[in-house]
């Protein structure tokens, strides 16, 4: 295999969030927050562009914009489940270079903090991969610094 060659995968990153499971769901699920984090380090998610229809088949929708303003990197998305406040699923079809895949976040209460389990199953490379785990660790410490706030 070509380390570009596009493979099906999974990929679990787990988090623990020393705050309640229901202030982490809020963070993921309500547009006003989720775009005070989402995103890597080195870009943000502007509020108008985020499009949040909490329920199976509606729609989860933003654009992820590089700090400086160079580029902009629109995500097409949709719910496939959605169990408040244990479990949150969205997938999208190939776009931008990347392959179809579906992510399924998990909300664990322990009893005051919250472990927080990402399930990545799709079609990347390996280059891909490697952005992926760095964009979503470094977006985890942004949400660990908006929960604390």
């Amino acid at each position: 295999m070509a380390d570009d060659e596009m493979t099906f995968r999974e990929i679990d990153i787990v988090r623990v969030f020393d705050a309640p499971r229901q202030l982490v769901w809020a963070a993921w699920t309500d547009p006003d927050q989720l775009a005070q984090w989402w995103g890597p380090a080195a870009l943000h998610t502007p509020r108008e562009t985020v499009e949040i229809d909490l329920r199976p088949g509606g729609v989860f929708r933003l654009t992820m914009v590089m700090n400086d303003g160079s580029a902009e990197f629109p995500s097409d998305m949709h719910f496939t489940a959605v169990d408040p406040p244990e479990m949150l699923a969205f997938a999208w079809d190939a776009q931008r270079g990347l392959g179809a895949a579906e992510v399924t976040v998990t909300f664990k209460d322990l009893g005051g903090k919250t472990e927080l389990v990402s399930h990545y199953a799709g079609y990347i490379t390996d280059v891909i991969q490697s952005f992926m785990l760095q964009g979503t660790n470094e977006q985890a410490d942004k949400l660990v610094a908006h929960l604390a706030r």
